[in-house]
């Protein structure tokens, strides 16, 4: 393997440590730490030059194995082509891929797949890192609450719902009472023939 590809193989093994760091279920003193790295290095003008550059070089190379592969690929059908168009099976077998050929596509293929995954893995950290913030964020936002004392025991909890329960009971009488008054005057106020007719 290159200096290039051993690079990019070590990269993708680096991501994937920091990939597992973050959706480990780590304490949150520790996620803390690791939220405060990463805005370090994302306010960071040389790591994201870093970042953008590494970005546009495995963009290129990846570009370049796809190209690669499709040319062998040419290679691979040509005798195909050649017997469809009359040519001989001597000159199909000529065309055929030799061993340099077979191992320039094996080259490319891995480094095909390694570049995609290192790429990929990128924008999968930049997700999580996102989500952890956030995690963060709100585990912050509840930790405070719960020290400040806004948050009371269940059974505190239990006895407000009680009496909040108990108030619109005491509301619920007070407009039936209502509505039975309201009924009577609006019955009082009907003329005694609607009420004689009903009689009959």
């Amino acid at each position: 393997m290159s200096i290039q590809m051993t690079l990019v193989f070590v990269t993708l093994i680096g991501q994937m440590v920091v990939l597992l760091l973050l959706v480990l279920p780590l304490p949150h003193v520790v996620r803390t730490k690791i939220v405060d790295l990463t805005w370090v290095l994302q306010k960071s003008q040389n790591f994201k030059v870093g970042v953008a550059f590494s970005i546009i070089l495995l963009g290129l190379q990846f570009l370049d194995c796809v190209a690669r592969l499709k040319r062998i690929e040419g290679y691979a059908d040509a005798p195909f082509y050649l017997n469809s168009l009359g040519g001989t099976d001597q000159h199909a077998r000529s065309v055929s891929l030799t061993h340099e050929q077979l191992a320039t596509k094996f080259y490319s293929q891995r480094n095909l797949y390694l570049s995609g995954a290192v790429l990929y893995l990128m924008l999968a950290i930049g997700t999580v890192i996102t989500i952890v913030r956030k995690l963060v964020h709100k585990e912050a936002e509840y930790r405070k609450l719960t020290s400040a004392g806004k948050f009371g025991s269940d059974d505190e909890e239990v006895e407000k719902y009680k009496q909040l329960i108990k108030l619109k009971e005491i509301d619920i009488q007070t407009f039936k009472k209502q509505l039975g008054g309201l009924q009577s005057a609006y019955n009082d106020l009907t003329p005694s023939e609607g009420t004689s007719k009903k009689d009959t």
